[in-house]
C-alpha cells in the first residue's frame, strides 16, 4: 500500500484529509471550531477578498493576506485559516511550528483565539507526508486559488452526490476535470492521495510520476506527459504491485530505497516537479502576485460620432484579453493551440506524440484530443475520430473496409485493430506536424502572444449564419471532388466554445459597427442569452447549473437532436456605434436594455495646441457646435480628424479629403448649411464659393419658372489661409 512512507504517520493525516473532505466540503462546518463556516457563501466571500482582490508587493504573504481578508467577515478569516490547514497537511518541507503559527494568526484576526492545543495542530498532525517542493510555497496564492474554486464548486452540488464524488475513484478523477486551475495545481494531487491512498502514489506533482515511469520502463516522457491523471495512476498501481511481487512486500515507497535509487538521482530532493512539465505548465509570474479570478462578464457599447477613437478605445481593451508567451496559462494555450487545427490535424499529431499503435480509447485521452474536445463542446468523439481516421486511410489498407477515402492518407489501422500514422506523415500532412511540434514545445516557448478574443465588423449584409451558425458551402476535400454543404460555426458561436472550455480564464468578443447590421436577424435567440444573469455556468457533470440555454436549429447532425447552446459567463461582449450612421435606426431596442452604453465624445483637450497660429481644439469645437444647431450632436466631427495634423497643408488635406465630404453627408448636399459651418463671424465662407446663375443670362426670355440659381463651390485649397480657419472661431474676421 501507498501508506508506507518510513517514519511518517501516513495514516493519521490522510485520515484527517479525509475528515476535513467531509466535514468541510461535503458538509458546511469546520475542523478547527465548532460552527458552519464551510459553506457556499463562506467560499464566495474568499473568492470576492481574495481571489479578486490580489495583492502586489514586497510585503510577507501573511502580511498581504491579512491586508486582503481586513473587510472579510470573521467567518471567512476563519475559513482561510482551515484551507490553509488542509493545504499543510500533506508538504513536509515546511515545519509543524511554522504551519500552526500561520493557521492560529489567520484564524485569531476573526477575534476569536485558536488554541495551540488543538488536536488538529499537535506536531504528529502537521509534520506531512511528503515533500511539495518550493512550489507549494511560491506558487501558495495559486494553490489557495485552486481549493477556493474547489469549494465554490462543490457546495453547487447536493450533499448526496458531494460524498458520492469523494468517495468513488472514478467519478471524483472525472469531476476534478472540471474544476478550474490555473496551471498544474499540486493539491488536487495530494487531495486524490487523501482519499485513495490504495491506489494513488504520494506524490504532489505528475513531474516524478513521469520519471518513475520512464525510468523503470513503463513510457517514456514524450508519451506519459499528455497522460490524465487517472492513466498516471493505473500505470504506477500496476507498477507498484509488480515491484512488490519482486521484492516479496508491500512496504515499499518509491522515495525510499532500493526503488529511489532506481528512479531519483542521489541526495535529489523528493516532490520537485519536473522542470520542462509542470513548471512550464503554470502561468510563471512573480510569487509575490496574486492571481485575478474572471469578473462578471461584461456587455458595453462605445458610442460617439465619426473620429472619436471609438475603434482605438477597443484595441487598448486587446490587452486584457491577450496573454504574452512568459505568462499563459497551459489551459488557455492548449484551446487557442487547437483552436487553429482541424480534427484531422489533431488526430495525426496525438498519434505521431504516442509513438506506437494505439486503440481509439487511448487515442481519446490525449491531451490534444482532449482539448479539442473542450474547445468543440464535444463529449462524445470517438464517432469524430473513427470518421476522420477511416477517411483519411490509404486506398490499400484493407483493414478499413470504407470506400470514401481521400487525402491526405495519414492514418493506418493494423490487424489488431490499432491505429497510428504512416511512416511519411510530417510530409503527408504538415499541419498535423507543425502541430506536434508547438504541442511538444509547450506555451512560452514558440514565442506567440495568445489571444482570448475574436474580432468581427457588421455590415448591412451580415447575417445569423455568419454570426452564429449556419449552412455554408465548402470545397471538396479531394481533386475533382464535387463541393457541398455543411453547418459552419461563426464567429460569435467558435468563441463561446473556447470561453467555455476555459472558464478560469475571461474570453471578449469585439464588435465593430455593430449598428451597420440588422441586429434582430444577426443575434436571434442570443438577444436573450447575452444577459449577464442569463449566462450559462455548469455543475461537475457537466449539467446546466445556471443560466439559460436554447437549441440550435439544424446542428443535431445525424442524431437530430439540435445543440444545446449557451452563452458562457466569461465573454465579454464590445462593441462601437457610430450616432452618425443612418442605420442607427435599426438598432433593436432590446439590445439597447442588454448593453451598458458608454459615450465617447470629442477631445477637444487632445487638440489643445496650435498649428501655424490655427487652433486646432476651437476650430473643431466651433465646427460641432454649429452642426449641433442645425442638426444634432450625434452628427459632430471627432478629434482624429486632427490628431495628425502638424502643418498647415494637412490641415488644408483634412478639410478636403474629409471634413467637407463628411458634411455633404450630414446635410444630404444642403451646401447652403456646409456654407454656414465653414463660414467667418462676420461674413461668407472662406471655403465655399457662392455663384449666382440667373435665367435670364442662362435662357434669354424663355420661362422656366426660376430667377437664379445659387452655385456652391469649393474655393481652391492654397486660398485656404491660416486666416480663413481662425475666421471660423474667432470673432473678427482675420483677427488674430
Amino acid at each position: 500500500m501507498a501508506l508506507f512512507i518510513g517514519g511518517h504517520d501516513a495514516a493519521r493525516i490522510t485520515a484527517a484529509g479525509r475528515a476535513w473532505v467531509q466535514t468541510c466540503l461535503v458538509g458546511d462546518g469546520s475542523i478547527l471550531g465548532g460552527e458552519p463556516i464551510s459553506t457556499a457563501m463562506g467560499f464566495d466571500h474568499l473568492d470576492r477578498y481574495f481571489v479578486q482582490q490580489p495583492e502586489a508587493g514586497s510585503r510577507s504573504f501573511y502580511e498581504k493576506l491579512q491586508a486582503q481578508l481586513e473587510d472579510a467577515p470573521p467567518s471567512a478569516r476563519k475559513l482561510m485559516a482551515e484551507v490553509l490547514w488542509a493545504l499543510f497537511l500533506f508538504p513536509s518541507n515546511i515545519n509543524a511550528d511554522t504551519k500552526r503559527e500561520g493557521v492560529i494568526g489567520v484564524w485569531n484576526w476573526s477575534g476569536e483565539n485558536l488554541s495551540t492545543d488543538h488536536p488538529m495542530l499537535s506536531d504528529a498532525m502537521l509534520e506531512g507526508i511528503g515533500s511539495a517542493g518550493m512550489g507549494v510555497n511560491t506558487n501558495r496564492w495559486r494553490e489557495l486559488n485552486f481549493m477556493i474554486g474547489l469549494g465554490q464548486a462543490i457546495k453547487k452540488v447536493s450533499p448526496t452526490e458531494r460524498a458520492a464524488l469523494f468517495d468513488d475513484y472514478d467519478r471524483h478523477v472525472a469531476w476534478m476535470d472540471t474544476v478550474p486551475q490555473d496551471g498544474s495545481r499540486q493539491f488536487r494531487h495530494m487531495l486524490r492521495y487523501f482519499l485513495f491512498p490504495d491506489r494513488v502514489e504520494r506524490m504532489s506533482s505528475n513531474g516524478d510520476r513521469h520519471k518513475v515511469l520512464a525510468a523503470f520502463g513503463v513510457a517514456p516522457l514524450k508519451q506519459t506527459r499528455s497522460w490524465s491523471d487517472r492513466q498516471l495512476d493505473e500505470a504506477l498501481l500496476k507498477l507498484r504491485r509488480a515491484q512488490e511481487q519482486r521484492y516479496n512486500t508491500t512496504e515499499l515507497d518509491f522515495y525510499l530505497d532500493p526503488l529511489r535509487t532506481q528512479w531519483l538521482e542521489p541526495n535529489a530532493p523528493e516532490g520537485e516537479p519536473e522542470q520542462d512539465d509542470e513548471v512550464a505548465a503554470a502561468v510563471k509570474e512573480p510569487a509575490e502576485t496574486y492571481g485575478r479570478k474572471a469578473r462578471p462578464a461584461r456587455n458595453l457599447i462605445l458610442y460617439g460620432p465619426p473620429g472619436t477613437g471609438k475603434t482605438w478605445r477597443l484595441q487598448q481593451l486587446f490587452a486584457q484579453y491577450t496573454d504574452q508567451p512568459a505568462d499563459v496559462d497551459r489551459a488557455t494555450w492548449e484551446i487557442q493551440l487547437v483552436a487553429r487545427s482541424g480534427w484531422r490535424a489533431v488526430i495525426a499529431a496525438a498519434l505521431a506524440d504516442l509513438g506506437q499503435p494505439v486503440k481509439v480509447a487511448a487515442l481519446e485521452q490525449h491531451g490534444l484530443v482532449k482539448a479539442k474536445s473542450a474547445q468543440r463542446k464535444r463529449s462524445n468523439v470517438r464517432p469524430t475520430l473513427w470518421g476522420y481516421m477511416q477517411s483519411h486511410t490509404p486506398l490499400e489498407v484493407t483493414t478499413v473496409n470504407v470506400a470514401d477515402r481521400r487525402p491526405p492518407y495519414v492514418f493506418t489501422k493494423t490487424e489488431d485493430a490499432d491505429w497510428t500514422v504512416v511512416p511519411e506523415w510530417r510530409d503527408v500532412d504538415p499541419d498535423a506536424a507543425d502541430l506536434l511540434d508547438a504541442w511538444r514545445a509547450g506555451p512560452g516557448v514558440a514565442g506567440q502572444p495568445v489571444q482570448r478574443y475574436r474580432v468581427v465588423t457588421f455590415h448591412p449584409s451580415y447575417s445569423y449564419e455568419d454570426f452564429v451558425v449556419g449552412l455554408r458551402p465548402v470545397a471538396g476535400e479531394s481533386e475533382g471532388a464535387a463541393a457541398g454543404f455543411r453547418m459552419v460555426d461563426g464567429v460569435f458561436k467558435q468563441i463561446c466554445a473556447e470561453a467555455k472550455a476555459n472558464p478560469s480564464r475571461q474570453y471578449a468578443l469585439f464588435i465593430d459597427e455593430i449598428n451597420r447590421a440588422n441586429i434582430a436577424k444577426v443575434f436571434g435567440e442570443l438577444i436573450t442569452l447575452i444577459e449577464p444573469d442569463k449566462r450559462t455556468r455548469y455543475d461537475a457533470a457537466g449539467a446546466l447549473a445556471g443560466g439559460i440555454e436554447v437549441q440550435l436549429p439544424g446542428t443535431g447532425g445525424e442524431s437530430e437532436d439540435d445543440e444545446r447552446f449557451g452563452v458562457p459567463e466569461n465573454l465579454d461582449i464590445y462593441g462601437t456605434m457610430n450616432t452618425a450612421d443612418r442605420s442607427i435606426a435599426l438598432l433593436d431596442i432590446a439590445l439597447r436594455r442588454r448593453f451598458e452604453f458608454e459615450e465617447i465624445p470629442p477631445n477637444y483637450q487632445r487638440l489643445d495646441r496650435s498649428v501655424e497660429g490655427v487652433h486646432l481644439g476651437h476650430l473643431l469645437r466651433a465646427i460641432n457646435d454649429r452642426i449641433e444647431f442645425f442638426v444634432d450632436r450625434d452628427r459632430g466631427i471627432g478629434h482624429a480628424y486632427f490628431m495628425r495634423v502638424s502643418t498647415l497643408e494637412e490641415l488644408r488635406t483634412s478639410f478636403r479629403l474629409q471634413i467637407i465630404p463628411l458634411l455633404q453627408e450630414y446635410f444630404f448636399d444642403d451646401w447652403s448649411r456646409i456654407e454656414a459651418v465653414l463660414s467667418s463671424r462676420r461674413r461668407g465662407s472662406p471655403f465655399i464659393g457662392i455663384q449666382t446663375l440667373r435665367a435670364d443670362d442662362l435662357f434669354g426670355a424663355r420661362e422656366v419658372g426660376t430667377a437664379e440659381y445659387l452655385r456652391y463651390f469649393t474655393t481652391p485649397p492654397d486660398s485656404w489661409s491660416a486666416e480663413a480657419f481662425r475666421s471660423i472661431y474667432e470673432m473678427d474676421d482675420g483677427g488674430g
